[in-house]
C-alpha cells in the first residue's frame, strides 16, 4: 500500500505468513528523495546523458532492498512484520516530527532511521519517550549512546582496538606490538586505552609518537618474533596521509630479515601511489564493519538472492546493512521481546552477514556494537580473516 501523509512519503509493506513467531511492527525513516522522482524520465534522446549521473533517489534505496531480501526470508521461518517506510530526507526535522506523528508510530517495535544528526535526535526522543528500540546504522558518535532505547551499529575505535588486540593474542602469540601515533589528533582516549590494556594481550609492546620519534621506528622492530605495527595516525589532508604512508612503508620494508604484520586503514588501498606488492610484503590487515567481501559464504548468498529480486549488484554498505539490521532484530524481538532493551544479543546469527555483539559502554546507557571484522590481502585479493 503507498500513501501520501502530511506531505511526508509513506510505503506500507507486510511480509505474509500463515503461521507466525510474532506479529511486528517496524518503522523505516530514511532519504528516498521522492520530490526528486521526475529525474528518472528516460528517453531515447536522453538515455546516453542520463545513465552516467548519479541520483539522489538512488542513494540510499539499497538499504531498503537489503531489509526487503531479509524479510523474505524471515517471512519462511515463520513471521510475519509490517513496515513502514517514510521518506523523510537526510536531515529534514519537519518531515521527521510529521512522521513521528504517524498515529501508529506509538506502536512501533522497532525504528531504523538512515538519517543524520537533528532527525534522529527527534527521534531518538521519541524512541525513549514511548520504550521503542531505534537502531542507529551509520552514526559513529557515542553521544546518541546518551539513550537506553539506542542500539549504535558503528563501533567506536575501542572496540575496534580490542578486536585487533584479540586477533593479535589469538593468531600472533608472543608477538613485539608497536603503536605509531601523533599528538593533537583526539585520539587521546584511544592511546590511553593501549597504555592501560596492552599488557592483557601481549608482553611486548611499545607506543610512539610518530612525529618525534619516526627515526627510532626500526630500533623497535624485533628480530624473531612477528612485530605488529598498528598505524593511528592520520594527518589534516588526503596528500599528507599518502605521504605518510609511502614513507612508513619504504621504513618498514628495509627491516629485510624481520617479520612484520602492519594494521593501517582501510583508505590507503586507494592510494594510487602505493605497491600493492609492498603492502602485501608487510602483510596489511585492515578492520571494517562491514566490506563487500566475496570470501564470507552469507555473503555470496545474500547477493545471489539481491540478484534475484533486483538485477543488478549491492552497493558497498548499504544493502548488506539493512540486511543484517533487518534479520537481527527481527529474530531479537522475536526472541526477547520487550526485554530486548535490557539484553539485546542472541545466538540465531547463522546467516547474518557480520554478526552483532552490544554492550554499554562506559556510563552510556545506550547498546553498542563492538564487533568488527579483520581483512588482509592474499595473492592482490581481499579475504577476511577473523572475526570477533
Amino acid at each position: 500500500m503507498v500513501s501520501v501523509l502530511s506531505g511526508c512519503f509513506l510505503l506500507k509493506t507486510e511480509s505474509l505468513s500463515a503461521q507466525n513467531k510474532k506479529q511486528l511492527k517496524i518503522a523505516m525513516l530514511m532519504p528516498l528523495f521522492y520530490e526528486n522522482i521526475d529525474e528518472l524520465s528516460f528517453n531515447q534522446y536522453n538515455i546516453e546523458e542520463k545513465k552516467s549521473k548519479q541520483y539522489k533517489c538512488f542513494s540510499y534505496i539499497s538499504f531498503y532492498e537489503g531489509a526487503r531480501i531479509a524479510l523474505n526470508m524471515l517471512e519462511k521461518e515463520g513471521y510475519k512484520v509490517s513496515l513502514y517506510v517514510f521518506d523523510v530526507g537526510e536531515n529534514d526535522t519537519k518531515k521527521t516530527s510529521e512522521a513521528l506523528n504517524y498515529k501508529e508510530m506509538k506502536d512501533m517495535d522497532l525504528i531504523i532511521p538512515l538519517v543524520f544528526k537533528n532527525s534522529f535526535d527527534l527521534i531518538s526522543s521519541f524512541a525513549e519517550e514511548n520504550k521503542i528500540a531505534v537502531v542507529n546504522p551509520m552514526s559513529p558518535s557515542d553521544e546518541i549512546l546518551k539513550n537506553e532505547c539506542v542500539f549504535k551499529i558503528q563501533p567506536d575505535d575501542i572496540s575496534v582496538a580490542e578486536t585487533i588486540m584479540k586477533y593479535v593474542s589469538e593468531k600472533h602469540k608472543d608477538a613485539n606490538a608497536v603503536i605509531l601515533f601523533e599528538d593533537g589528533q583526539g585520539n587521546n582516549a584511544l592511546i590511553n586505552w593501549y597504555k592501560e590494556n596492552i599488557t592483557n594481550y601481549t608482553s611486548s609492546w611499545t607506543i610512539i609518537n610518530y612525529k618525534k620519534n619516526s627515526s627510532k621506528l626500526n630500533n623497535y622492530i624485533k628480530p624473531g618474533v612477528n612485530n605488529i605495527v598498528i598505524s593511528l595516525v592520520t594527518r589534516k589532508t588526503e596528500n599528507d596521509n599518502k605521504l605518510f604512508a609511502s614513507n612508513l612503508l619504504k621504513t618498514l620494508s628495509s627491516q629485510k630479515n624481520k617479520k612484520i604484520t602492519l594494521f593501517a586503514p582501510y583508505g590507503w588501498l586507494d592510494y594510487n601511489n602505493l605497491d600493492y606488492s609492498l603492502l602485501e610484503s608487510l602483510d596489511y590487515h585492515f578492520t571494517l564493519p562491514y566490506l563487500n567481501d566475496y570470501s564470507n559464504p552469507n555473503f555470496v548468498d545474500f547477493v545471489k538472492e539481491y540478484r534475484t529480486h533486483f538485477k543488478t549488484e549491492p552497493d558497498k554498505i548499504y544493502a548488506a546493512l539493512g540486511y543484517d539490521i533487518t534479520m537481527y532484530f527481527v529474530k531479537a524481538l522475536g526472541t526477547k521481546g520487550n526485554n530486548l532493551l535490557n539484553e539485546p544479543n542472541i545466538k540465531d546469527m547463522y546467516k547474518m552477514i557480520n554478526r552483532y555483539h552490544f554492550k554499554h559502554k562506559g556510563n552510556y546507557p545506550g547498546w553498542q556494537n563492538e564487533r568488527t571484522t579483520v581483512y588482509n590481502i592474499k595473492n592482490y585479493k581481499i579475504k577476511s580473516e577473523w572475526s570477533y
